[in-house]
């Protein structure tokens, strides 16, 4: 009997003891497709953001300038609310913006 991939990776990635690693890629890759909705009234926000790790519930974005991170604090409740609803669970508490030139 053929069983979905969706269906089989979570069992496999909890077998070999990598789930943590596969959610903070699904983490990062929402936040990335999310950013040119949240910022758009932003010109190309992708170059000056980008999610930098996730772990313990807490989504860790780097960005180019103190002046983008304080975008990121502003917006950090809209971010939290729509990453929540992206992955379908409370999987984002918190947003920390760290400045890596």
């Amino acid at each position: 009997m053929f069983e979905s991939f969706q269906k089989f990776l979570p069992n496999a990635a909890t077998r070999y003891g990598i789930k943590k690693e596969i959610e903070a890629a699904e983490v990062c890759h929402i936040f990335k497709k999310l950013v040119p909705e949240i910022f758009a009234t932003k010109p190309e926000p992708e170059k000056y953001i980008e999610a930098g790790y996730y772990k313990n519930n807490v989504l860790v974005i780097n960005t180019r300038s103190p002046a983008w991170s304080q975008e990121v604090i502003m917006r950090k409740e809209k971010i939290i609310e729509e990453m929540n609803a992206k992955a379908g669970k409370k999987i984002i508490a918190n947003i920390r913006a760290e400045l890596k030139r």
